[in-house]
């Protein structure tokens, strides 16, 4: 069999079930530009949190490190299961990642977060209690004055505060709702549902009692045809990890040389050499349809289904964009020392809701979370009195690659195609921002946050490329086009419907073909059939 009659055996084999995964990815793209998959915003988590209050507080954080033991964090999760975490000596006193100061149970609070990546736990400041277990009447506590608080924050009249319209469902490991590995640290889940007009259902954490998902029954309705089938999110699927990516690389890996396969053969079978009069296309009817739609956004889906492959990362081309521990440093001045931070006073003002441990010059701060979304820093002790500010952070910004020298350091105070946000109403990505460019052989950008002292991210030129090839191709993320919605809707759009119809007319072509089209011969089976019949 011939070179060329393998890839269109290929074609056609491969191509009635790929064309399916394409039908759907290009519908369910143009939702996904609308809709997006459940999540608690940072906006949402504000104003269903309670601000911060801890004139009760009688522990600092070093005390509360104190009442825990290295077999306190000895578990962690996954979408499928729980696993336990070996401990060498579970008695000692654990070493903190991370402390965020919080209202939990209507109580001063203390998450810790300890470095062996296990699951946090909870020390109240007013009594030193560990929280042990989150019961279905803590979290429907948690779940009802969330709602109460959130409603007060849109100035619309809230349900009774006793809980009676909320109803516990069951424990969760993983829904699909709640497939995210951002939820590890909270597995399983206490879930709600709401006695409301948009169905609410709330998720709150086994280990720390907050509220940490909400969703709401038009939102899953149209995820259906959003997320869940761009992304392949199925929980049978999704719940396994590295079974879903592996079926992602799959099949998008096998739609690029599909895809591929099939413009090249577009370009055979276009007679070059036709003569007047002749067609160039050797195609009628619905193949005719199928070839100049090929040709037209043959191209795109190319270029879709690659970048969707590049999602995935695969054999991690891209590289992280966290800064190095030594970066970080430079700035902080000191690993986190919870030591240094005196019990937290009144300090934190009126809209504050959570407040972070950070150093930045080797002083102990609090980083504030309003309930507005805005971001402050408020010193960790007496002897904290340097806030961070934008020439400081200029001056000590060579520090970052010492052995290369600053090609630029400039404020911005405008988003652009390496600094931007789709989504403004969420405040994650903050203005004014400082970026530093090097000249040394990866051409490493950094931005740094004059605000909090803190270095947003990191990127090489490696970085850069990918997120052409991975955003740009894909989402479109291109901001001279955002900004000029609905300019971007329209070509989004546009393009999906192409993609749409050309992989439709794929699928009809497949299955007319596989149901009504005999087997072809070899040329010498024909010759012995001609031979018998005379």
């Amino acid at each position: 069999m011939s070179f060329k009659r393998q890839l269109y055996l290929f074609h056609r084999w491969a191509g009635i079930v790929l064309c399916l995964f394409f039908a759907l990815w290009f519908v369910s793209g143009i939702f996904m530009m609308y809709v997006e998959f459940p999540q608690l915003s940072r906006p949402e988590h504000a104003a269903g949190a309670r601000l911060l209050n801890f004139s009760s507080a009688t522990l600092t954080p070093a005390d509360a490190l104190t009442k825990l033991r290295w077999q306190d964090f000895t578990r962690k999760a996954t979408p499928n299961s729980l696993e336990q975490v070996s401990v060498a000596e579970p008695e000692l006193q654990p070493s903190p990642r991370s402390v965020r100061l919080a209202m939990i149970a209507e109580r001063p609070a203390y998450v810790i977060h300890a470095d062996n990546g296990a699951q946090p736990r909870v020390v109240f400041a007013d009594n030193g209690e560990v929280l042990r277990e989150v019961t279905e009447r803590t979290g429907e506590e948690a779940a009802a004055a969330f709602v109460q608080r959130t409603a007060a924050s849109q100035s619309e009249p809230g349900p009774p505060f006793d809980g009676s319209f909320i109803r516990y469902d069951r424990a969760v490991q993983t829904d699909q709702w709640t497939v995210s590995s951002a939820l590890n640290d909270h597995r399983p889940l206490l879930r709600y549902a709401v006695n409301d007009a948009d169905g609410t259902e709330l998720y709150v954490s086994s280990t720390t009692g907050e509220v940490v998902r909400d969703t709401h029954s038009t939102e899953r309705l149209l995820n259906y045809f959003g997320a869940v089938t761009h992304w392949l999110y199925p929980t049978f699927v999704r719940k396994y990890p590295d079974f879903w990516e592996w079926l992602v690389d799959i099949l998008s890996g096998v739609g690029v040389v599909l895809a591929m396969t099939g413009l090249w053969i577009g370009w055979l079978r276009w007679n070059r050499r036709a003569r007047p009069g002749k067609p160039q296309v050797p195609y009628k009817g619905l193949m005719r349809w199928h070839y100049f739609t090929g040709i037209i956004f043959g191209v795109l889906t190319v270029t879709w289904v690659f970048s969707g492959l590049l999602s995935m990362n695969p054999l991690s081309l891209n590289p992280p964009r966290r800064a190095e521990q030594a970066q970080q440093l430079l700035y902080a001045g000191k690993a986190l020392t919870i030591g240094d931070f005196e019990l937290p006073s009144q300090g934190f003002g009126v809209l504050a809701v959570e407040a972070d441990l950070v150093h930045y010059s080797g002083q102990p701060f609090y980083r504030v979370t309003d309930k507005d979304g805005g971001t402050r820093m408020v010193g960790g002790s007496v002897s904290a009195t340097t806030l961070p500010d934008a020439a400081t952070m200029l001056a000590r910004a060579p520090g970052l690659i010492p052995d290369a020298s600053v090609a630029e350091a400039v404020v911005l105070t405008a988003y652009d195609n390496y600094y931007y946000s789709r989504h403004l109403e969420r405040g994650d990505k903050p203005l004014p921002i400082i970026r530093v460019r090097f000249d040394d052989e990866q051409h490493t950008w950094f931005h740094l946050d004059p605000l909090t002292g803190q270095i947003l991210d990191r990127s090489t030129r490696t970085n850069r490329v990918y997120r052409w090839l991975y955003n740009g191709l894909h989402s479109f993320d291109i901001w001279w086009l955002w900004q000029r919605r609905p300019l971007w809707d329209l070509c989004v759009i546009v393009f999906s419907l192409g993609g749409l119809m050309l992989s439709v007319i794929g699928v009809v072509i497949g299955w007319r073909r596989l149901r009504y089209e005999p087997p072809r011969r070899s040329s010498s089976q024909a010759r012995q059939a001609a031979i018998a019949t005379g």
